[in-house]
């Protein structure tokens, strides 16, 4: 190899590119989705004040990267809340499951091994589709439950234009630091998703069932929020937008539900993604074997989890021969039996064998855990991971 050669090799972003262009580059690239929970653990931040700063959030971002070595960096949501403090009562740093009290008697329990959650105050319900407000549908909530689910990134914005640059704190330190060399990915909850937060889980899934035409109403409201973020985010740097959209796997709906009220409104949020120059995926947990197709119809360039048995029911050399110079695929490394709970023997098989049945064949490939690091995961599984994708020849 001469020794100017690494002038010529690509940086760890243009690794990623090439993959979800379905390029084959001559690297695997990996990144891993990582649960708040892991980084506060592994970074050992107090978690209110992961939940509060951007500042904070990106540092550990950053640090988590370099820990295990990633080509990428995926940004959950695109920043902090801003103002959420004037709504504390209280702030208990020093309990066990630290809290914010806020003004109406809900409360904010920033878990020290897993995400914050937010607790209703007394007299919370949720709106029906009979009394939502279709133009608002958050009109309806409490400002504790707003601010909240401002964090998850769910936003009454019906276009990029809207949204105040506040919102991108995390986005944009990201970008700032690390967005020449790594990939950067930003993500949005799909409109589903937003669906069911705003009904809640149960009464949400009966009203497709019940009241369709008010069903499809509202998704094409939540799917302007979804367009809206993520077009915003490309717009500001991000290399690609995974679409959250956990509750659209076997288990929750069927082939041709999924085809009536997924499919419509998250192809609408992959064109406009696309249509600003960037990559998006679908993030669906669980058994998707049934729906890998549907999955590609909504124009997706890529698919992340492919949940393996027992998490889920994906075939990898099946989903491989379906989806071969079709899109990208992001997986699919048992986050429980392999990087949990595995021996550094189990971990060597397992990804092991990923890579020889995808990273050999399939065109656009990037290693990762099937769904989030578990918090706690002992970084020297990851790490050996990654060591193993480094190693490893397509």
């Amino acid at each position: 190899m001469p020794l100017n050669s690494k002038r010529f090799m690509p940086s760890a972003k243009e690794l990623v590119r090439q993959a979800m262009s379905q390029q084959r580059p001559h690297a695997i690239p990996v990144m891993c989705q990582m649960a708040n929970g892991h980084v506060i653990l592994n970074t050992k931040v107090h978690p209110i004040e992961y939940f509060l700063s951007d500042d904070v959030w990106a540092d550990c971002l950053l640090r988590m990267r370099a820990l295990y070595d990633f080509d990428g960096i995926l940004c959950h949501k695109p920043g902090r809340v801003r103002g959420l403090m004037d709504m504390v009562t209280r702030a208990d740093y020093d309990a066990e499951v630290p809290t914010l009290y806020l003004q109406d008697s809900a409360r904010i329990e920033c878990t020290r091994d897993d995400d914050a959650y937010y607790k209703k105050p007394p007299g919370f319900q949720y709106p029906t589709l009979a009394s939502i407000d279709f133009d608002h549908p958050l009109a309806w909530a409490p400002a504790s439950f707003r601010a909240f689910q401002a964090s998850k990134a769910t936003f009454d914005y019906c276009a990029a234009e809207e949204i105040p640059d506040h919102v991108f704190g995390l986005l944009d330190r990201i970008v700032a630091k690390a967005g020449a060399d790594y990939s950067v990915h930003g993500e949005v909850r799909a409109p589903f998703d937003h669906f069911l937060n705003l009904l809640g889980m149960e009464d949400g899934l009966m009203a497709t069932l019940d009241y369709p035409e008010a069903s499809h109403r509202l998704l094409a409201k939540t799917t302007q929020w979804s367009v809206a973020l993520a077009v915003a985010q490309i717009r500001r740097g991000a290399h690609a937008i995974k679409i959250s959209s956990p509750f659209a796997g076997a288990g929750f709906l069927r082939p041709e539900m999924y085809e009536e009220f997924i499919i419509p409104y998250e192809s609408r949020v992959a064109a406009a993604v696309k249509a600003e120059g960037g990559f998006v995926y679908t993030h669906t947990c669980g058994a998707i074997g049934d729906r890998l197709e549907l999955m590609v119809q909504s124009g997706i360039s890529g698919i992340e989890c492919l949940d393996p048995p027992p998490l889920g029911n994906v075939n990898l050399e099946e989903a491989v021969r379906l989806l071969n110079g079709r899109i990208f695929i992001k997986g699919n490394v048992d986050p429980v039996n392999t990087l949990l709970r595995g021996s550094p023997d189990k971990v060597r098989r397992d990804v092991s064998e990923v890579l020889d049945r995808a990273g050999h064949v399939m065109s656009g490939f990037i290693l990762s855990s099937a769904c989030s690091v578990a918090p706690p995961v002992q970084p020297d599984n990851l790490k050996l991971m990654v060591e193993l994708c480094r190693r490893f020849k397509p």
